[in-house]
Parts: C-alpha cells; sequence; structure tokens
C-alpha cells in the first residue's frame, strides 16, 4: 500500500518540461544540520586519547576495535569481556590522565622557574642600569672637570 501511494504521487506530481529549468536561477536551500550524537561524541572522545596514550601497538588495535561496543552498551547489559575491555579502558585513561596531570604540574613548575629567574635577570640588569647611568654621570663629571682644569690652566700659562 506504500508503494501504491508512493506510485499514485509521483503520478500526480507536475511535470518538468525542457525549458522550465532555463527560467532563471533557483532558490538557494539551506542544509540542514545534521545532529551530533552525544554518544557518538563521547565514543570518538575515548578512542582520540587512547590513541594518544602510547599503549602498544597490539592493545591499541584492540582497544580501539572493541571499546566503541563496549562504551555503546550499558554496564547491566555488557558481557564479561565487554566489561572487561571497559574497565581497561578506564584504567588506561586514568593513568594517563595522571601522566598528564603530572608532565602538567612539572611543565608549571619549570615555567615558574624561568617566571623567577627573569624576575632576578630584570632586577640586575635595573641595578646595571642605575650603574652604568652614575658611571655616565660621573664621566660626565669629571670630563667637565677636566675641561676646567685645562681652561685654567690656559688662563695662567697666560699670564706667565
Amino acid at each position: 500500500s506504500f508503494h501504491l501511494r508512493l506510485l499514485t504521487l509521483q503520478a500526480m506530481a507536475p511535470k518538468r518540461s525542457a525549458g522550465a529549468s532555463s527560467q532563471g536561477p533557483k532558490a538557494k536551500v539551506a542544509r540542514k544540520e545534521v545532529p551530533v550524537d552525544p554518544v557518538d561524541q563521547a565514543v570518538d572522545q575515548v578512542l582520540s586519547a587512547i590513541k594518544r596514550c602510547g599503549v602498544q601497538e597490539e592493545q591499541q588495535k584492540l582497544l580501539l576495535e572493541t571499546c566503541p561496543i563496549a562504551l555503546r552498551t550499558l554496564a547491566l547489559d555488557r558481557n564479561p569481556f565487554a566489561s572487561q575491555v571497559f574497565g581497561w579502558a578506564q584504567q588506561l585513561l586514568a593513568e594517563y590522565g595522571s601522566a598528564v596531570a603530572e608532565k602538567d604540574a612539572k611543565a608549571k613548575s619549570v615555567v615558574g622557574a624561568v617566571d623567577d629567574r627573569r624576575s632576578e635577570a630584570a632586577k640586575v640588569k635595573g641595578a646595571a642600569e642605575a650603574t652604568v647611568a652614575d658611571c655616565q654621570a660621573k664621566l660626565s663629571a669629571a670630563k667637565e672637570a677636566r675641561h676646567q682644569a685645562q681652561e685654567e690652566l690656559k688662563a695662567r700659562s697666560a699670564e706667565l
């Protein structure tokens, strides 16, 4: 009966003539956004994380092939193997998360140490610049005193 209705609708539909397509531009039809399944998105994220974990190739292959099924199955409906796969993935990702957190803490520590050294270097640079400015002021004063002494010497030489 469905096929009969479809054939009836097709027969009743207006026919396009050859010239109808050249009458003008067609209106643009907005694309429909395909809804993203949150479960598929979560499974993709887990699989992506497993790829980044750096486990042995055989283990990675096993997890990548079996995890999607285990992750999409409710805990009560999982068979023992799927439960074990889920547990492996959970343990692997927890260990990976801990390792990443540890590396993050070390990186932050190194950045903190670098910031401290930069701060100390800026203080030393400031002190050095102040010393240079003081030396330049003293040099300028010494040059002025020398110039005055030379002028005084010339004046006394002229008197003699």
